[in-house]
């Protein structure tokens, strides 16, 4: 029944509270709406410490009054217990650490009971804090980076050289000295010894084999086979090597991350993660307080090692078995996912259960499945994505052997479950087409076959820090869970042709072995197929267009 205005049931809103002229002055400060409509009130919290918008956030479950209200009310209760007044306050600064000391203490203290002592994670997850991490090893970066719930930026392999960076020395392998270190250390020197010299020889091959046509502008030919040697090149580079990127992520996730990295054996992981501990305590003091070592995790690393070692899980000798690169098996899959999926799609728009809407679907013909998806998919438009509904299906299993630098690339997809094992050289390496074009074939198995017999020299004392000396062009065994819409995704996005030669090869491979068992869902997938030799040529050339046409059209504005 409709209650109406005067009704008993009809529970009237209070009136929005009226603001002095100092209140109002102080909200547009940190809100960007004031005065907002009585349906769909919606403003920017802005120019607030982490904690303080955290504190915010969690009282909506608390009170029945606007954010806007909850703020004045507790700012001005700070201000009365040091002695202030709003005028006061307002004529003093607009920076925000003034704010922090009025009201930090409280909200630390709400966030403490709540969110700490009563496990309320919601309030963590409303506190974000950006790092900027530089000058760490790819191997570190690659550790954190798994972290499906965090956004991050990296330095590209493709569009940098590396040529001017430096390589982490483990302190454990140092501190050993002798065989060891010499081993370590010769592999750091080989390798970028090459990498130096195949970023130069590589792109003089470049523009004699493929030299500027007329119709093509010398700034994004350039580009096109920069990104071509650098991607043969990066196969020298080491997990070692520096680099540098931003990470985007909420209290709870940090204080995950940190926990993770202060329990890992490799002394570097501790340290990057006791700096990002106190440089975002700066931000987040309470959040972070069991942010620390964990024994658990600690003897994960150990205990897992030695009961794959009992179970013979882990071979003895170990030998380099050159097997295919970028061969993918499909382990798993759902056997019924042409009928599934199609249920899926229906299923929100139907009021029947799901077993009854899969089996309606199971009674199709299919060809009269085919003409449904076929328009129900008519309209998806070049940048459009998959309908939500296809992720209704049971995830694809894969296990993937590749090198390591396409995996670098493959591991961004964070939304599948990956797991990657410890680096090692047991499977041989990749030797990328262009530098046997080249002519330096011969000098790159040569370094790569001695950095193994180094890299094992390591391992046999140092496990863990033997990773650092794996070169990027050996292969690693991979497994990665997509779900059927992610899986899609994945293929139309890395199979294109501007992609690297290796991470296009996996997902044309996946593609394939999917399209074998479910060749409904497959004849959606706008897969790439076949090589692709300076695939990026027509996109920088556009790219370089589209700037320009930006540029002049920002003049005329």
């Amino acid at each position: 029944m409709r209650l109406l205005r005067n009704s008993p049931g009809f529970r009237k809103l209070p009136p929005p509270m009226p603001y002095s002229e100092t209140q109002r002055r102080l909200l547009e400060r940190y809100f960007s709406v004031v005065d907002g409509p009585g349906h769909a009130d919606v403003y920017l919290v802005r120019n607030l410490p982490q904690e303080v918008a955290a504190t915010l956030n969690g009282v909506y479950s608390r009170s029945s009054k606007s954010m806007r209200d909850q703020f004045l009310e507790r700012l001005e209760q700070g201000l009365t217990a040091t002695g202030q007044s709003l005028d006061e306050f307002l004529a003093k600064t607009p920076a925000s650490d003034t704010l922090t000391s009025v009201m930090a203490d409280k909200a630390g203290q709400f966030l403490k009971t709540y969110a700490i002592d009563h496990g309320h994670n919601s309030l963590r997850e409303g506190s974000i804090v950006h790092l900027a991490i530089e000058r760490v090893s790819q191997l570190v970066t690659r550790f954190i980076q798994r972290e499906r719930r965090c956004t991050f930026e990296e330095s590209s392999t493709r569009y940098i050289s590396f040529s001017a960076e430096t390589h982490w020395r483990d302190p454990d392998v140092v501190a050993a000295g002798g065989e060891i270190l010499a081993a370590y250390d010769s592999v750091l020197a080989s390798t970028f010894a090459l990498y130096r010299e195949l970023t130069v020889t590589l792109l003089s091959h470049l523009q004699e084999l493929r030299p500027r046509q007329q119709d093509e502008k010398e700034g994004p030919w350039l580009r096109t086979l920069k990104a071509e040697a650098f991607d043969a090149a990066r196969y020298l580079l080491l997990p070692a090597i520096y680099t540098k990127w931003g990470m985007v992520a909420d209290a709870r996730t940090l204080s995950d991350v940190i926990t993770e990295l202060t329990s890992h054996p490799l002394a570097e992981f501790r340290a990057v993660g006791e700096k990002m501990r106190e440089q975002a305590e700066l931000a987040l003091p309470t959040l972070l307080s069991y942010a620390r070592p964990n024994d658990y995790l600690r003897s994960q690393h150990t205990m897992l090692r030695r009961i794959a070692g009992e179970l013979q899980l882990r071979p003895e000798q170990t030998a380099q078995s050159h097997a295919a690169e970028g061969h993918v098996t499909l382990l798993q899959y759902d056997q019924d996912l042409d009928v599934r999926l199609l249920a899926s799609l229906l299923y929100e728009h139907c009021s029947v259960p799901f077993a009854a809407a899969t089996a309606r679907v199971a009674t199709l013909t299919d060809g009269q499945r085919v003409q449904l998806l076929d328009e129900i998919m008519a309209a998806r438009g070049k940048h459009d994505g998959w309908p939500s509904g296809l992720e209704g299906g049971a995830p694809f299993d894969f296990e993937v052997l590749l090198d390591f630098g396409a995996y670098r690339d493959i591991g961004r997809h964070r939304k599948g479950f990956q797991q990657q094992q410890t680096l090692t050289v047991e499977h041989g390496f990749a030797v990328p087409p262009l530098v046997d074009s080249a002519g330096k074939g011969a000098q790159y198995r040569e370094v790569l076959e001695r950095a193994a017999a180094a890299q094992q020299k390591v391992a046999a004392r140092f496990p863990h820090a033997a990773a650092y000396v794996t070169p990027f062009a050996f292969l690693q065994r991979v497994r990665i869970v997509f779900e059927p819409r992610q899986l899609a995704y994945f293929v139309e996005l890395r199979s294109g042709p501007e992609g690297h030669f290796s991470y296009r090869k996996v997902a044309i491979e996946m593609f394939l072995r999917m399209q074998a068992v479910t060749p409904l869902f497959a004849r959606y997938v706008r897969v790439r197929l076949g090589e692709a030799f300076l695939g990026r040529m027509e996109n920088e050339q556009s790219a370089d267009e589209r700037r320009q046409k930006r540029m002049h059209a920002a003049g005329d504005a």
